[in-house]
């Protein structure tokens, strides 16, 4: 008989609803912890879908490659890739876009020479350290450092020394 009185079965009870109430409260907090986890991670991607590149001009011989980031917070890494199959043929590297802007390089008499039938696939680091990579049709995935500085293709900022132009966005908010 233990001290108050009890018999050993009712003390193994108690034990048992004790040890119930633990499990249940580990698991409330391994729930908690996941979906904290699970919202961060939905956070991150709905800002990473604020950044986008862009041709300017006509479809068919564009005169420029816009970048905007409608993010709260700058954006660095960024290059925008020309990719043709698999392989980049050219890039244009804006490295740091800043909040709420539109930052873009107009291509000026190198026009004819910049691969239109490429497709635009930006690379990008938010502010927390994630890589991101966007590619047509709004395909958007998280990527590590040495799939975002692979080399290839083309610098055309530095091979035509294009000079960059920037404007706030007014779709930021």
């Amino acid at each position: 008989m233990n001290t108050s009185g009890a018999t050993g079965s009712s003390r193994s009870a108690h034990e048992w609803i004790n040890s119930a109430g633990v499990v249940i409260a580990v698991a409330l907090s391994l729930f908690a912890l996941y979906r904290d986890y699970t919202r961060e991670a939905e956070e991150e991607v709905r800002e990473a879908m604020k950044v986008n590149a862009f041709w300017t001009g006509p479809a068919a011989a564009p005169t420029g490659l816009l970048v905007e980031n409608q993010q709260d917070t700058r954006i660095m890494g960024v290059t925008v890739r020309l990719e043709v199959g698999d392989k980049t043929v050219q890039r244009v590297r804006f490295d740091e876009v800043h909040s709420c802007r539109l930052d873009w390089f107009t291509f000026g008499s190198h026009q004819p020479k910049v691969r239109t039938d490429a497709v635009l696939v930006l690379q990008f680091r938010d502010a927390s350290g994630n890589w991101w990579q966007l590619k047509p049709g709004s395909v958007l995935d998280r990527i590590d450092a040495g799939t975002a500085g692979r080399p290839g293709g083309d610098d055309l900022v530095t091979a035509w020394k294009l000079q960059r132009e920037t404007d706030s966005s007014s779709d930021c908010g």
